[in-house]
């Protein structure tokens, strides 16, 4: 873990309120994101935001290079994820201080594209917005949040769900999840707590619930802010 890099410097920050979405490989917290997106609000993927900037940004792509060497890029520009997974995910010694050079690289860019964003989404009229990562805790952004959803699952659900991607094996799915914080440490901190163990229904029924009380805390915390 590593301290913030960043604070969010928001526009009528007294109007909003910013929920935090997160949870370890494979919990389905993209799944109670899309949920949410469905229902109207905004979602910023941390995610689709670094892959983005690891293609476009150019002065974050010469950080990569100099941290992981040229083949971090494939010769025609694409970022090569396979060498790079390899460096932060593998077995080999180093692969635990690459994950950390990762990212302290690309997250002080990460969260400067989403206060753009969110500052974006603002001007719109949002007022309920979603910021979606599985580092929260990780990364100690914690407080940038008013409020934190996480998303927990049985460890042999994880890997039945991510093998069945046929992306991973089980040796690799274990590997990611021994390099994030355990989702029982997680749970100390979180303010609400999605247990997907069950059926696509009921993770819909809990997102629901847990929307539902947002909505109302979105009011009563606008209210004390503006009151401050």
């Amino acid at each position: 873990m590593f301290e913030p890099l960043i604070d969010f410097k928001l526009k009528n920050m007294k109007k909003i309120l910013l929920v935090g979405i997160t949870g370890n490989f494979g919990t389905g917290k993209t799944t109670v994101a899309k949920i949410l997106e469905e229902e109207g609000y905004p979602v910023i993927y941390s995610d689709d935001l670094a892959k983005r900037l690891m293609k476009n940004d150019k002065t974050l792509q010469e950080k990569l290079k100099k941290a992981f060497g040229n083949e971090v890029y494939q010769s025609n520009g694409e970022l090569n994820s396979k060498y790079l997974a390899e460096k932060v995910f593998s077995e080999a010694p180093d692969a635990e201080h690459n994950l950390l050079l990762l990212n302290s690289i690309v997250h002080p860019f990460v969260l400067s594209e989403a206060e753009k964003v969110i500052n974006d989404l603002i001007e719109e009229g949002h007022n309920l917005i979603f910021f979606e990562s599985a580092l929260i805790y990780e990364a100690n952004i914690e407080n940038l949040f008013d409020y934190i959803i996480l998303v927990v699952s049985p460890i042999n659900k994880i890997i039945e769900r991510m093998v069945s991607t046929g992306k991973f094996s089980a040796n690799e799915v274990a590997r990611r999840l021994e390099k994030q914080m355990p989702q029982e440490e997680k749970r100390k901190f979180a303010d609400f707590t999605i247990f997907n163990n069950g059926s696509i229904e009921e993770l819909h029924k809990n997102t629901q619930f847990i929307l539902e009380m947002l909505k109302e805390l979105q009011v009563n915390d606008v209210k004390s802010k503006n009151n401050n």
